[in-house]
C-alpha cells in the first residue's frame, strides 16, 4: 500500500501527490525516495486549437486512457533514521520551489497530453495492409 505524504493542489486544478517509497539500506541509514505524480485528465479542454476537441480528446483516450500521468522520483542516500521525516520534508518543499511554476502553468496539461500522445505514437508499430 502507497503511503501518501503530502498532497498539493495547483492553481490549473491539477493535484500533485507524493508518495514514500523510503527504504533502509544499512544500519540506521536509509536512501530517502519520494515519488511524485501527478494525474491530467484527458478532457477536450487538453485540445485548445483543435478543429473538433471533443473528437481529438476521444482519439487520445484510446492512446492513453482517461489521464495521462506525470511522474517523478526524489531520492537522497545515508539519512539517518532520526531524520528521515525531515529529509523526506525537505526533498518535497525543494521540488516545489523549483518545479511547480511549471506545473501550475496553464498550459501544462495540453502539452504534457501532446507530448506523451507523440510518443505513444512513436512507440506503436507500424501495421502494414497485406
Amino acid at each position: 500500500m502507497e503511503k501518501t505524504l503530502r498532497k498539493e493542489f495547483l492553481d490549473n486544478g491539477l493535484t500533485v501527490e507524493f508518495f514514500d517509497r523510503t527504504n533502509r539500506y544499512y544500519g540506521d541509514y536509509h536512501r530517502l525516495k519520494v515519488d511524485v505524480r501527478c494525474c491530467i485528465p484527458v478532457t477536450p479542454a487538453a485540445f485548445p486549437e483543435a478543429s473538433d476537441p471533443e473528437a481529438e480528446s476521444l482519439k487520445a483516450r484510446c492512446l492513453l486512457g482517461d489521464e495521462a500521468v506525470w511522474e517523478r522520483s526524489l531520492e537522497k542516500m545515508g539519512v539517518c533514521g532520526a531524520d528521515v521525516e525531515a529529509g523526506q520534508n525537505a526533498l518535497i518543499d525543494g521540488f516545489i520551489a523549483s518545479s511547480f511554476t511549471y506545473l501550475q502553468n496553464p498550459l501544462f496539461p495540453a502539452r504534457f497530453i501532446a507530448r506523451e500522445l507523440t510518443e505513444k505514437k512513436k512507440s506503436r508499430p507500424l501495421s502494414f495492409d497485406r
